[in-house]
């Protein structure tokens, strides 16, 4: 629940949405509507997710039977959760950019379920005007926006289809490669595993069971999810090998890499350097401590109710026979993503188009598994990588990889609460400088929990109780981070392109003065597509396709502000190790004093900042 991993490659096309994402949050976006100062006025502001309306729907079946069902069947539905779009567009000042585009999106969607092609491209065009990412601004919504006016033209699907791929072979190859080059390349990816089994196989998982569970009134994701998809297996599917075959001959026609203004940025410590050792905490899914230079104490752990257990390395349990298979995988999503046609990249994509519906709940479990197996280890080499001094000590919590999500509890948030608190006094005990924590979730996961289990009579209702079971876990890591003072703590901000404190991400959307949250950008400093950011995100690394350690010594690379967080951990533990005697909130003020500002992007300078404490060497 805490850290749920699907490779980058496939996360698009299996959340659709998966449950512990079933936020209102998720789809509730409004355009600016600048123009009329009076309308703006009587707007209520909304700054936080929790401020969202929650709503319910009456579905006539299935989830996963309404993406072939008649129209008919889901016009109500539909209908009903299109107006009430309109109605908050029009009577809600919403301050976050992505929970505005998600609605406008949502009505894009609806609009395509509809045939209404030319009101798709208008929602589409609103939407990509009000990104803020340079990439986004030119491809957001862009190859939907194209089919909508192919289709709206007419024709027969041959002409349709044929003027499809000359509109999008014109406008991809328009834009300015450097700046969108790794967008498109991830639609590459996404488009590439683009499966009606997969999708089919996803619904009947996690969305079929909620809402089962829900007597068909369900939230407004899972009619989102039914019409989005339902256009990804009619609309979509038939252009798919057009648009990557358009995708491809733009990947190969543009070999050049980009400029990479990180790697000059970072500074290796000689083993014979003035320093110290310097124990480096790291908080996650799981870490193979013997990798590294290990702590006096190596660390703890707990399962996936928050009781402790031995293993710091996440077992795999029954998918262990499968693990070798699995992290090919994980190495070929990658560079599938990356737009590389490796071994590993064409396995992973044989196995994902043979899948048949009844096998991706395994498929998609064993990847939660094998992500989370990796996801501490490969945290924790970047954390220590070029450190001589850095001894490691880790908290492993092994979280559920089940599709179904946990039901929190008031008992439950008292375990998490607890061993929140056991997990810091730990690395307090351990004498650990900086602590990774490279995981975040907020009370949203509750609430889509929740709905699933049909826990609470109404959507507000039930709003109100992940509200009251997230304010106990909160509270605690608050306070355990508080008592310890003499570490400082980074976070990664999120992978989910929204704001942190928005959305009340705990840890990210604290501010401490010993803590700091961090958001991703590639080697070439500009900020990922993928990157959460916000108020509490001050700082800024390197995220994009980072090579590290898997348990065992084998390498591979990953992408995500899980992959940025340990690079500032990095830089500070470097700090401590040089300069022992600095404080959390001077290594802090370093760390922010050496950053390079661009935008809203504030991007780490490791060499700068050790220049800054006096380290040259």
């Amino acid at each position: 629940m805490h850290l749920r991993f699907l490779p980058v490659a496939i996360a698009g096309i299996l959340a659709v949405p998966a449950l512990p994402a079933l936020a209102a949050t998720a789809l509730v976006t409004i355009p600016s509507l600048a123009g009329d100062p009076t309308i703006q006025a009587e707007k209520k502001v909304i700054t936080s997710a929790d401020q969202m309306p929650r709503r319910k729907y009456r579905i006539a079946k299935l989830p996963s039977e309404l993406l072939e069902a008649p129209k008919a069947e889901l016009k109500a539905a539909v209908d009903a959760l299109d107006k009430d779009l309109a109605l908050d567009l029009a009577t809600l000042d919403i301050r976050d950019r992505a929970t505005r585009t998600g609605l406008i999106s949502t009505r894009a969607q609806i609009a395509m379920f509809r045939g209404d092609f030319a009101a798709a491209q208008r929602f589409l065009r609103d939407v990509r005007a009000q990104q803020e990412k340079e990439a986004d601004k030119l491809t957001s919504g862009l190859m939907l926006e194209t089919l909508a006016a192919t289709l709206a033209a007419g024709g027969t699907p041959e002409a349709q289809r044929a003027r499809f791929k000359s509109e999008m072979t014109s406008r991809w190859g328009a834009l300015p490669w450097p700046v969108v080059g790794d967008n498109l390349k991830g639609a590459k990816g996404q488009m590439e595993l683009l499966s009606r089994n997969v999708i089919v196989g996803s619904f009947r998982t996690s969305l079929d069971p909620a809402a089962k569970n829900l007597g068909l009134d369900v939230p407004a994701p899972i009619v989102a999810g039914i019409v989005s998809s339902r256009n990804a297996i009619e609309l979509v599917a038939p252009v798919k090998d057009d648009a990557v075959a358009v995708l491809q001959d733009l990947v190969d026609r543009n070999q050049v890499a980009k400029a990479d203004t990180w790697t000059p940025r970072l500074v290796t410590l000689p083993a014979d350097a003035k320093a110290k050792p310097v124990v480096v905490g790291i908080w996650d899914s799981g870490t193979d401590v013997d990798l590294f230079r290990k702590a006096a104490n190596p660390g703890i752990a707990f399962d996936k109710d928050a009781k402790p257990v031995t293993a710091l390395v996440r077992p795999m349990g029954e998918a262990q026979k499968r693990l070798p298979m699995l992290k090919q995988f994980v190495k070929g999503s990658m560079d599938l993503r990356a737009a590389v046609d490796s071994e590993d990249a064409r396995a992973f994509k044989k196995h994902v188009s043979s899948l048949k519906p009844d096998e991706v709940k395994q498929f998609t479990e064993d990847l939660a598994a094998v992500g989370m197996w990796v996801h501490g280890t490969h945290v924790a080499g970047i954390a220590v990588e070029g450190n001589p001094f850095a001894q490691v000590t880790a908290v492993a919590m092994h979280w559920s990889n089940d599709s179904a999500p946990q039901l929190p509890t008031p008992e439950r948030a008292a375990r998490n609460a607890a061993a929140y608190r056991v997990a810091v006094e730990h690395f307090k005990k351990a004498g650990a400088r900086v602590v990774n924590m490279s995981w975040r979730y907020g009370p949203s996961f509750y609430e889509g929990a929740l709905a699933y289990h049909n826990v609470g009579k109404t959507p507000e209702e039930r709003k109100e109780i992940a509200k009251r079971i997230f304010a106990v876990e909160k509270q605690a890591l608050l306070d355990a981070i508080t008592d310890a003072p003499g570490i400082l703590f980074v976070a990664g901000s999120g992978n989910e392109d929204n704001s942190a404190d928005f959305s009340e991400y705990i840890p990210a959307g604290f501010q401490l003065p010993n803590l700091i949250t961090a958001g991703a950008v590639d080697q070439a400093g500009t900020e990922t597509s993928f990157s959460t950011f916000g108020k509490t995100v001050v700082i800024h690394a390197n995220g994009f396709e980072v090579v590290s350690f898997m348990p065992g010594g084998e390498k591979t690379k990953l992408s995500g502000t899980s992959m940025a967080s340990p690079q500032i951990a990095n830089l500070a533990a470097k700090l401590f190790a040089v300069k022992p005697e600095l404080t959390p909130e001077q290594a802090k003020e370093l760390i922010l004093k050496g950053a390079d500002r661009n935008g809203r992007v504030n991007l780490a300078n490791p060499k700068k900042t050790l220049q800054l404490a006096g380290y040259g060497g």
